[in-house]
């Protein structure tokens, strides 16, 4: 045998001893990886508690986040729905249908087709009685792909114009549209914002500010008199 044959061999002993090392590396891994569930499933156990893993939540854990998510999104979802109730008002229309999800649909990356959310209509429902509107779920299909709320404002008058002085000054804060606004760097709550109704260019809007409010939405009573009937809705607080 040539010497250059003995070097091949080695070098192929070489690669077979370091694959045979790879895998007794892997098959230890794997072991402590039992060894620490059986582990945790013994310390459970001695404490008289079912073995969860560490992303199990409780039912009532799951709803109470989704709960959260449908609030956190509310005040968005209440300023983008006044935005087309006051087109659908522009265009001389008395009602205005809500749709929960976009029309369009996507692949997800899990291979299945999902639909992004336009609205909570069961949380905007409810809010949007407050303010004076007739609301309507799908009755077809209250949670489905292609569901709506029906939102509509005929024939109901609820105002406190009577109280107006044209002399004063009030804020119209919307109910429900507290958000809290946080530092990026710390996370921390560094202020709080409200929606406010608010006249701009002839027409009346929706416009956040701080909870303190500042004069930008600070109206004046006149201005109150002759409003749409969203706004005349909303209870007026007098400026201080």
């Amino acid at each position: 045998m040539s010497f250059f044959s003995r070097h091949k061999l080695s070098e192929y002993e070489s690669n077979n001893y370091q694959q045979q090392l790879n895998e007794f590396k892997y098959k230890i891994t794997k072991f402590e990886g039992r060894l620490d569930k059986l582990e945790n499933d013994l310390e459970y156990e001695s404490q008289g508690k079912s073995f969860q893993p560490a992303n199990g939540i409780t039912a009532e854990e799951a709803a109470n986040r989704v709960e959260k998510a449908v609030q956190k999104a509310l005040p968005n979802e209440l300023k983008k729905a006044f935005g087309e109730i006051n087109l659908a008002v522009k265009n001389e229309q008395q009602s205005v249908r809500l749709y929960q999800y976009e029309s369009g649909a996507s692949i997800g990356a899990i291979g299945k087709l999902q639909r992004k959310r336009i609205y909570h209509i069961n949380a905007l429902s409810k809010e949007l009685k407050k303010y004076g509107y007739e609301t309507k779920l799908d009755s077809n299909d209250s949670d489905g792909p292609y569901s709506f709320l029906e939102v509509s404002w005929e024939g109901k008058e609820t105002s406190d114009i009577s109280k107006i002085d044209p002399a004063k000054k009030y804020i119209l804060p919307l109910e429900g549209t507290d958000r809290e606004i946080t530092d990026s760097v710390t996370g921390k709550t560094i202020t709080h914002e409200v929606a406010y109704a608010c006249p701009h260019g002839g027409k009346w809007d929706i416009v956040y500010d701080r909870k303190i409010c500042s004069d930008a939405v600070v109206v004046s009573g006149r201005e109150i008199i002759n409003v749409p009937k969203w706004v005349k809705s909303i209870e007026p607080i007098e400026a201080d």
